[in-house]
């Protein structure tokens, strides 16, 4: 028995500029039935102050502090190991990003109604330079397992990366961990994890709530690969981490999976957005 239905778990490191704007974001859910646990990993701004200041406030929220500081990969992983431990649903939230009010409630009745998946999500309202757009999955994506046991394979597997920080079922803590390190490298890393969920066609989506992602972190600039060699390996890895999943769809015609191989080759590309050679 999980002591709580949902944990939200906060991987915070240096967040104090929209840390209280995030965590207030969960405290006002139209669900109410969580525990939120704040995974601060050694700031060296107001973070910590923020958080514990905040669970004073709600004892809905704690703060745990890592012994040592750790890679963001790392801490996200922590939290998906204490959080799918303690709640029945999971969900990971960066500290600089919010959702609509019944995020909580919306993606936790889909996993309620459907106990084969393993993932609820929704769009991504995205904020950048170009404004507010809807990040939404395709028809193709969605509906992926069904039409590849009819022979059919998209050119791309199109779906949101902030799925990421979507609704886990506890039970898909295995299937995270599987592919979590085997990218090798922080950027493009969510979507190498969650293409096993849409793949195998664990994941549910959820019309209307959003989660709400702000452009502008830097992450292609820190982690993305500068070199020719180590785009194209980045890529490569992506492309056979993708096509392994072969092992887990139905028994296809050689044709089916060269075009499989083809949707994982051009998905790394954009995914990464690496082009080799200015051409593909």
């Amino acid at each position: 028995m999980k002591d709580v239905k949902v944990v939200v778990v906060f991987p915070v490191y240096n967040g104090e500029k929209t840390l209280h704007r995030s965590l207030e974001c969960i405290a006002k859910q139209t669900f109410k039935e969580f525990r939120a646990i704040i995974l601060e990993n050694r700031s060296t701004d107001a973070s910590l102050s923020i958080a514990q200041a905040f669970c004073e406030q709600d004892d809905r929220f704690r703060v745990i502090v890592n012994d040592k500081h750790v890679t963001a990969i790392e801490n996200l992983a922590k939290g998906v190991e204490i959080a799918s431990a303690q709640g029945e649903y999971f969900c990971l939230r960066a500290c600089d990003d919010y959702s609509s009010d019944d995020f909580l409630e919306r993606l936790v009745k889909a996993l309620d109604d459907d106990p084969s998946k393993l993932l609820a999500a929704c769009a991504t309202k995205l904020t950048g330079p170009r404004g507010v757009r809807l990040k939404e999955p395709s028809q193709k994506a969605l509906n992926f397992l069904e039409a590849f046991r009819q022979g059919y394979v998209p050119r791309n597997l199109t779906f949101p990366a902030e799925w990421i920080y979507n609704l886990f079922r506890a039970e898909a803590k295995p299937l995270l961990m599987e592919r979590w390190y085997g990218l090798g490298n922080a950027w493009c890393f969510a979507s190498y994890v969650l293409a096993a969920f849409v793949v195998r066609g664990l994941a549910v989506y959820v019309d209307g709530p959003t989660y709400d992602f702000t452009e502008g972190s830097g992450s292609e600039a820190r982690y993305g690969a500068k070199s020719f060699r180590d785009r194209l390996q980045q890529r490569w890895r992506y492309t056979l981490g993708c096509f392994n999943l072969r092992k887990d769809l139905p028994k296809a015609s050689a044709f089916v999976t060269i075009k499989f191989f083809m949707m994982c080759w051009n998905d790394a590309r954009r995914k990464t957005r690496y082009k080799l050679l200015w051409v593909f």
